[in-house]
């Protein structure tokens, strides 16, 4: 059994401490605008079942929203919130518990991802196989890396491998009863991500493989119990189709549509993935033991085949088309870890159970340093809370202050809240008594704090927005509104020319009065610059000036 193995038992709680370990980075802070957002959405369902987005299916809103819920409830037993109001205040007040509990309800899922890669594995190809790909998939950088975020890839992982194991009971059992479960595990999928829609034809290959055009019926019975629980699980999907469409159509431009500004029409970010997997996600040694492994597979008559190798195969095709993002990896490492573990028990059948025992440890090196490095980054603070602490000790209150979206989070003062709310024609939000009306309490309650201006374009109602063409020039704007101070936050790409033009203004024209570097090139939670020893911390390069007088 797996849960009386010692080995697994090892395996899941290093995997529990790789996870665990700096799970409150950034707090109170959330520098992560995926993760802002999904939470948001989240709690958003509080208002009604209808979370508005459709970017994604909405049962991991609902399901965090469950998570959020039970927070409370444990928070009002042990008397940490005194009622339902508190408890909404203290998200706008300070999130840490909402972000901690929610971070942790995903570790718990990436931990289920290997206990059941284990079981599965151990059920198709015998215990040294399902030891090996329990420990690859604990180790694994992108898994440990991604499982510290509120994001839907992890989760999917989860998915995945309860298709794998729905799909294989259905096979074995050849029943209606097994063939609906598995229609509801797919569905459950398809309402965690839109991507895992590739489940649907890997499936049918597998019903294909193993009982040919038998029991075409079931297949359809499949369909229909997936179509239903998705229904059930994201309803407003479908009832709110034609705005959903919409949303669809906008995400592809985002994630499909620049991936071929490389000018590669096929498959124009594969080389991206694959450079991804070899030097951060999986390692070279791991790599190439997927790569035997695969091998051994398609060379083998397992009936086990069609679970492990459709799925990854069409969904590394489907976003080799997408713009690149490593978190995309996350529902494919368990069949990449089978893949490697089955290449890992060919060893030990040839060469015994110590040198496969240390080439899996050997395997582990590479992926395990980039965990270690990922968290030690996490336990430290963020560069952008450190230029906030500067700022707040040597920055007169009140003083206005110009910087960027996703820069420094600085307190915003209530004078300049109610000014952005009126330019921005927002004042009624303010009687709504909902996020704006907390917000403003929060800011009527600092003792330290700035009349905010930010640069670009942007949609939030309590902020105002200079564009950068008004100020690559000219800085006068700026000393119109009494600002004489700037936050500069670089970028780890190349910025636009209208940016790269306000930076050399304010270089110009200012004076340097601190800065804060990660210390090599820069590690952001929304992308995936590799971690090393050669970090400080965490975040971008910040730049503080102040404005010389003209």
């Amino acid at each position: 059994m797996a849960g009386r193995d010692p080995f697994l038992i090892a395996v899941v709680i290093a995997a529990a401490a790789l996870r665990l370990y700096g799970i409150d980075h950034g707090l109170p802070f959330v520098y992560n605008p995926d993760e802002a957002n999904i939470m948001a959405r989240s709690l958003s369902v509080a208002r009604g079942f209808d979370p508005g987005y459709y970017l994604y299916p909405s049962l991991l809103f609902y399901f965090l929203f469950a998570v959020m819920g039970g927070l409370f409830v444990f928070g009002r037993l042990v008397g940490r919130y005194e009622d339902l109001s508190s408890f909404q205040a203290r998200f706008f007040e300070d999130p840490t518990d909402f972000y901690v509990m929610g971070r942790f309800a995903g570790v718990v899922l990436s931990l289920a991802t290997i206990v059941l890669t284990y079981r599965l594995a151990a059920k198709h190809f015998g215990r040294t196989t399902a030891r090996a790909s329990a420990l690859f998939i604990a180790v694994a950088y992108v898994h440990v890396r991604d499982a510290h975020y509120l994001k839907h890839d992890v989760p999917a992982a989860l998915l995945v491998i309860l298709s794998f194991w729905a799909m294989d009971r259905a096979m074995e059992r050849r029943t209606g009863r097994a063939y609906v479960l598995a229609g509801v595990v797919l569905g459950a999928g398809f309402a965690t991500h839109y991507y895992m829609i590739f489940l649907a034809p890997a499936f049918i290959l597998c019903h294909l493989v193993h009982r040919h055009l038998e029991g075409f019926l079931d297949v359809v019975l499949t369909g229909l119990a997936a179509v239903i629980t998705f229904a059930v699980l994201s309803p407003f999907v479908l009832l709110r189709l034609p705005v959903a469409l919409d949303h669809m159509r906008a995400n592809r431009q985002v994630v499909v549509d620049r991936s071929f500004d490389s000018g590669t029409t096929l498959f124009p970010s594969l080389h991206l993935y694959i450079d991804f997997l070899l030097t951060q996600g999986l390692g070279y040694i791991l790599a190439v033991l997927v790569v035997v492994g695969l091998i051994l597979l398609v060379r083998s008559d397992t009936r086990a085949l069609a679970i492990w190798i459709a799925f990854p195969t069409l969904f590394i095709g489907f976003i080799s088309y997408t713009f690149f993002a490593g978190r995309y990896l996350n529902p494919v490492l368990p069949s990449l870890a089978v893949a490697a573990a089955c290449a890992v028990s060919a060893v030990e059948k040839r060469f015994g159970k110590a040198a496969a025992y240390g080439l899996a440890a050997l395997a582990c090196a590479q992926p395990l340093y980039g965990a270690l490095q990922v968290d030690r980054l996490f336990a430290k603070k963020d560069t952008r809370t450190l230029a906030r602490e500067w700022i707040v000790a040597n920055l007169p209150s009140g003083a206005p202050v110009a910087l960027q979206s996703y820069s420094v989070p600085l307190p915003q003062s209530a004078e300049n809240f109610r000014q952005s709310l009126k330019h921005n024609g927002s004042l009624p939000e303010i009687d709504r008594r909902g996020k704006y009306a907390h917000l403003l309490e929060v800011a009527e309650q600092e003792s330290v704090s700035y009349p905010l201006y930010y640069f670009g374009k942007g949609d939030e109602p309590n902020r105002i927005y200079l564009s950068y063409g008004e100020l690559a020039t000219d800085l006068t704007p700026l000393r119109r509104l009494g600002v004489e101070t700037i936050v500069l936050r670089y970028h780890s790409t190349q910025p636009s020319q209208q940016v790269l033009e306000l930076f050399q203004k304010v270089r110009e024209e200012g004076e340097l009065l601190h800065a804060v570097s990660p210390g090599a090139t820069p590690y952001l939670d929304n992308e995936d610059w590799p971690p090393s020893s050669a970090l400080d911390q965490k975040g971008p390069e910040i730049e503080i000036w102040s404005l010389r007088t003209p």
